[in-house]
Formats: structure tokens, sequence, C-alpha cells
């Protein structure tokens, strides 16, 4: 009895005078940059935003998971029930987070595929373009093999 009134008096002390060390802030989404247009540099600075939301979330879901244990344990002798509907609230928290960031990495995932389908279309028109550059040099030093024949 006395451990728990001990540990009610350090949690509520906790809880009132540091209120922020128990705000569990959920951490805003990065900027993905659209891959059809985004530079190597954009994206390469969107990965590291992405890794770090990612991360960023996980530590929201660890500060979660300890908020709902601490609001257990600050109760007196909680009934199963009270305690399934803090793990089923923990529960709907953790797979709304977990699927946001499965959404942020298929969100990022297809904008780089956007960023290599351009580069191998535009890898493709430069090929083309060199192919003609070729030629053009080709049928100019042809003419000018030629150009110098006739003035010999």
């Amino acid at each position: 009895m006395i451990k728990t009134i001990l540990r009610l008096a350090i949690i509520n002390c906790l809880v009132f005078a540091f209120p922020a060390a128990f705000a569990c802030d959920y951490p805003n989404r990065p900027h993905i940059p659209d891959g059809s247009t985004a530079t190597k540099a954009e994206l390469l600075q969107a990965k590291n935003d992405v890794q770090d939301y990612l991360a960023s979330v996980d530590e929201y879901l660890r500060c979660v998971e300890a908020d709902e244990r601490a609001k257990v344990e600050a109760m007196d002798n909680p009934g199963p029930d009270v305690i399934k509907e803090h793990d089923e609230a923990l529960s709907k928290k953790f797979d709304a987070a977990n699927e946001e960031k499965a959404l942020v990495g298929e969100q990022f995932n297809q904008q780089v595929r956007a960023y290599n389908k351009r580069l191998q279309e535009q890898g493709a028109n430069d090929k083309d373009d060199a192919k003609a550059d070729d030629a053009a040099k080709a049928a100019d030093k042809t003419d000018s093999g030629d150009e110098r024949k006739s003035e010999d």
C-alpha cells in the first residue's frame, strides 16, 4: 500500500512538474518531391527526411506506450476491462502509426521510381541524340573527305 501511494505521488509530481516529458507529439510528415521533376539532391534529402520521420514515429510510439503504461500504473487496482481498454487504444495508435509509416515509405518509393524512369527516358533520348550527332559527324567527315578528294 505504501509503495502504491509512493508510486502515485512520484508519478503525480512528474506529471505536474514536467508535463512536456509526457507529451507525445506525432511527427510531421516529410516533404516528398515529385520524382518526375526532382533533382538527385532533392531526392537524397527526402530520403534522409523520410528516414528521420520513420525514426521519429518509432520514438512517438515508445512515448505513447510509456504514457499508457504510466496511466495504468497510476490507477488504483485497475480491472481487466480497464487494462484491456488501454491495450486496445494503444494497439490502435500503433496500427495507425505503422500504416502511416508504410504509406510514407511507399510514396517516397513511387517518386524514386518516377525519377529513375525519367533518367532512363533522358538516357534513351541522349543516346538517340548522340547517335544522330555521330551520324552527322560521320556525314561531315564523308563530305569533308569528298571535298578533299575533289580539291586534289
